[in-house]
């Protein structure tokens, strides 16, 4: 439908450790941030996106991959 927006990922966002008790990030909390920010342009979705990750991983070291794309119709 015309104003859906889709979403594809890499496992790389999900599996980041991070946060005070250095747990992965997941996949409930990935869907919760989606969801929380989809009314939000997709420029500013990507820069929220982006933060959340960098906040989550704090200090640690990147271990993978990250891609997520938004394609909004």
């Amino acid at each position: 439908k015309e104003g859906m927006s889709i979403y594809l990922s890499s496992d790389g966002y999900m599996d980041q450790f991070g946060g005070s008790d250095r747990k992965k990030y997941g996949a409930q909390r990935f869907k919760d941030l989606l969801l929380n920010n989809q009314h939000q342009s997709m420029p500013k979705q990507k820069e929220l996106i982006a933060s959340a990750h960098s906040e989550w991983k704090g200090s640690g070291v990147q271990i993978d991959d990250v891609l997520v794309i938004g394609i909004e119709l």
